[in-house]
């Protein structure tokens, strides 16, 4: 069950994989990598995304937050599901639409009939934050969908901006016709073999319900489907439903948990699911798939099935086209690299004595080809005059479990903790032969700050609380200001949506209360209600607004792993 949403103990787990950041360099795009990389490739065991996927056959039902696997619904389905719908009504030569998270206010109309948009919107809404956008996490969960679930890597990137209001409607239906099909994907930038081998792609897991589409037709024999015969039958039958399968779905192939080739070569062969209800449907009106599988004559198909190393290479470029549809004028960050050593969790903290400590994780993936990981590295300290300190510490893995998505390989996390006087300060770290940029002018202190009510009676679904956040800074001064500036960024429900948006209008101040070493501290006492959500996604920015210093994006929520 997904009581992982629900209990602060296991919480506690998802929390210390949310970065603290407010050392990393104030660059709002890099911080949004960072963001979208972490939740992609950091997150394992109780508490992650893919915990919700695990396995493959898993539905997480939105009305309880809970596991239901008797329903015959399936959250990867879902996710990729809901990723096209919010992509195909875009106009590419206007530059509108793709994949913007308009999906949120359209899942009324009769084109996105069906939990799928609702439940997949309610996950990701346990991740959505000033550095990770709706639309963002609809395209992140299609690539973990895929990469867990047997098929390729889908390189990812950020930077996607949720509208604000529904867009244009126009997805297609079983009844469409296949002139209007074909036009619907020729303005969103996918031509007819684009669109049959992505509607192939799509339909690799998942399957047509009796309870949402009781219009499409039965299951036909296999002499009746070669022979395209139609009967005017215009139920999936009631027998589809079961104990195990109340929802009464008909997979599009016999292998629902693999996002595999399976689904093109049965309908090929006419063995198996002989590629789903959408094909072998007796109502000829809704005989979607067919339509579009035939439209060429089954070129296309037949080559989408010439190997399973084919379907996937087409399935993965053709998908990152799709959630790389953006309205005109947002700018995507480069693609995640999974080959690179990163650094992730990094928190700086500093205490009335001027002792400073460091810490957070390494991550690296072993991807095929690329030499083993190691069993530690080394990380020395970049002082803040950028002389690399004689101050090192053995960062130690664990070479037994991953600690990733394993979409690219085994992952593997060093944790390390630096131990410094702030005298030395901080520039950056070193590993391995690699520098990493860091910086020490403006953070929050988590050891300093605080929150009530605390972790122990945290739980996620709780109502609004009125929470008493005391919150310190620290910044390097000698001259210090009076006061800093905080921002809040706040989940906010929206009405008619099931994913909330960031609200930046609560701001407050910190006032200077002492010295620690060359850091001037700040601090104050804010009062804020929110509901435990909202904590979970919130964050702040603090601004020296006499100098322009800002420290970016620091989680709320993650106070309470040090409280």
């Amino acid at each position: 069950m997904l009581n992982l949403f629900l209990s602060a103990s296991i919480f506690l787990c998802f929390a210390t994989l949310f970065p603290v950041l407010a050392q990393l360099l104030p660059d709002s795009q890099a911080l949004v990598l960072n963001e979208l990389e972490h939740l992609y490739l950091d997150n394992s065991g109780p508490g992650s995304i893919k915990s919700t996927i695990t396995p493959c056959t898993n539905y997480v039902d939105s009305t309880t937050g809970l596991n239901n696997n008797t329903l015959g619904r399936q959250t990867t389905a879902q996710w990729i599901r809901t990723a096209f719908h919010d992509f195909v009504t875009a106009d590419v030569a206007a530059g509108t639409g793709g994949i913007d998270a308009s999906i949120g206010f359209e899942t009324h109309r009769p084109e996105n009939v069906g939990a799928a948009f609702n439940d997949s919107l309610f996950v990701f809404a346990f991740s959505i934050s000033a550095k990770a956008s709706m639309a963002d996490l609809i395209a992140l969960g299609t690539a973990m969908a895929i990469g867990t679930c047997g098929g390729p890597p889908i390189p990812l990137r950020g930077g996607r901006i949720d509208a604000t209001v529904a867009g244009p409607s126009g997805v297609c239906q079983p009844e469409t016709d296949l002139q209007t099909t074909l036009a619907s994907f020729s303005s969103a930038g996918f031509n007819q073999a684009d669109a049959i081998a992505l509607t192939a792609c799509g339909h690799t897991m998942g399957g047509v319900h009796y309870s949402t589409f009781p219009q499409i037709g039965r299951s036909l024999s296999i002499a009746v489907v070669t022979a395209r015969v139609d009967e005017n039958v215009a139920t999936v039958p009631a027998s589809a439903v079961g104990p195990n399968n109340l929802g009464g779905r008909i997979a599009f192939d016999d292998t629902v948990a693999n996002f595999d080739i399976d689904v093109v070569q049965q309908y090929l062969s006419g063995t198996g699911n002989r590629g789903g209800a959408l094909v072998t449907t007796t109502n000829k009106t809704v005989q979607s798939d067919l339509r579009l599988y035939e439209s060429d004559n089954n070129v296309t198909i037949k080559s989408l099935g010439q190997s399973p190393a084919h379907f996937a290479s087409t399935c993965a470029s053709l998908i990152s086209r799709m959630i790389n549809t953006v309205p005109r004028g947002v700018s995507l960050t480069p693609a995640i690299d999974p080959r690179a050593l990163k650094h992730a969790n990094v928190t700086l903290n500093v205490d009335w004595s001027g002792h400073m400590t460091l810490s957070g994780f390494f991550r690296y993936i072993d991807i095929a080809g690329s030499p083993p990981a190691p069993n530690s590295f080394t990380v020395s300290l970049i002082a803040r005059n950028g002389l690399v300190s004689s101050i090192t510490t053995n960062a130690v893995g664990d070479l037994t479990t991953d600690t990733g998505n394993g979409v690219y390989g085994p992952t593997f996390q060093y944790p390390f903790t630096l131990d410094f006087p702030a005298t030395t300060g901080l520039s950056g770290i070193a590993v391995g032969g690699q520098e990493f940029p860091l910086q020490d002018s403006l953070f929050v202190a988590p050891t300093l700050s605080s929150i009530e009510p605390g972790l122990a009676e945290y739980n996620i679904l709780d109502p609004t609380h009125l929470f008493t956040f005391n919150i310190t800074a620290a910044l390097l001064s000698s001259h210090p200001p009076a006061t800093l500036k905080v921002t809040f960024a706040i989940p906010v429900p929206q009405p008619g949506n099931m994913s909330p948006r960031i609200d930046y209008s609560t701001t407050a101040e910190l006032f200077l209360i002492g010295q620690a070493g060359p850091f001037a501290l700040f601090s104050a006492i804010i009062e804020q209600n929110m509901t435990s959500l909202q904590l979970f996604g919130a964050s702040v920015d603090i601004e020296d607004e006499s100098t322009g210093t800002v420290a970016m994006f620091f989680r709320l929520f993650s106070i309470l792993q040090f409280f």
